[in-house]
């Protein structure tokens, strides 16, 4: 039976509203990529050209660790060039065309599934809320919507599959694996108890920073 693991990560993201001065519109994703685990190397190898033709002048391009908050910080002028120099060139709309182009490359000639949620807060409460008297949970919801589409997939693949997440601190992923369990060992209206038993093999939490040359780009 072939094996696959989702590598999974979060945002959340709003627009701001000058007449109201505020954030509006918010938004709580996540979402991340399944890989079939014989494809990872080839995946890696991928990613290390990304690297070498975007940071040539680098000794050790492979080293560069992915991260789009940086290069969206760095087009707004808001990036600490004293923690990521090696970031500052996207200042440049043509090294950021450079980027997302061989980026578009590693997608392109390798077999990556994309899979997310994404939930409006402001409804979520409105709809839910019922008045401040229920206090609805985003990422129980957001993960049964990914679960119950990954146990498709997998179902789909005859196939098994882990959950690789970033680490985000011990308690926010004891309560992230609490609720991932709480599916799998309950099920969902779409998901049978015995499926995600089956095909759901587990969820482990690693920091970006210790990740393999793929996994540091979640």
């Amino acid at each position: 039976m072939k094996q696959y693991t989702l590598y999974l990560d979060e945002s959340e993201t709003h627009q701001f509203d000058a007449k109201r001065k505020k954030n509006v519109n918010a938004h709580f994703c996540m979402a991340g990529i399944i890989v079939e685990d014989a494809d990872i190397e080839p995946l890696d190898r991928s990613l290390c050209q990304l690297k070498r033709a975007v940071w040539p002048e680098l000794p050790n391009p492979e080293s560069v660790i992915l991260h789009q908050m940086n290069i969206l910080n760095a087009d707004k002028g808001r990036l600490d060039e004293t923690l990521y120099p090696e970031y500052k060139k996207f200042r440049h709309k043509q090294q950021q065309k450079l980027f997302y182009g061989e980026l578009k490359k590693v997608f392109v000639s390798n077999p990556i599934t994309i899979l997310g949620s994404s939930i409006h807060l402001e409804h979520l409460q409105s709809y839910y809320g019922v008045q401040n008297r229920n206090k609805p949970d985003r990422y129980l919801v957001a993960m049964q919507l990914l679960l119950e589409n990954y146990c498709h997939f997998l179902c789909a693949q005859n196939a098994r599959g882990r959950i690789i997440y970033e680490y985000i601190e011990l308690l926010a992923n004891e309560k992230l694996r609490d609720r991932y369990y709480h599916i799998k060992l309950m099920g969902s209206m779409y998901i049978a108890r015995a499926t995600a038993e089956q095909r759901l093999l587990g969820l482990d939490f690693v920091p970006k920073e210790v990740l393999g040359i793929f996994y540091r780009y979640l």
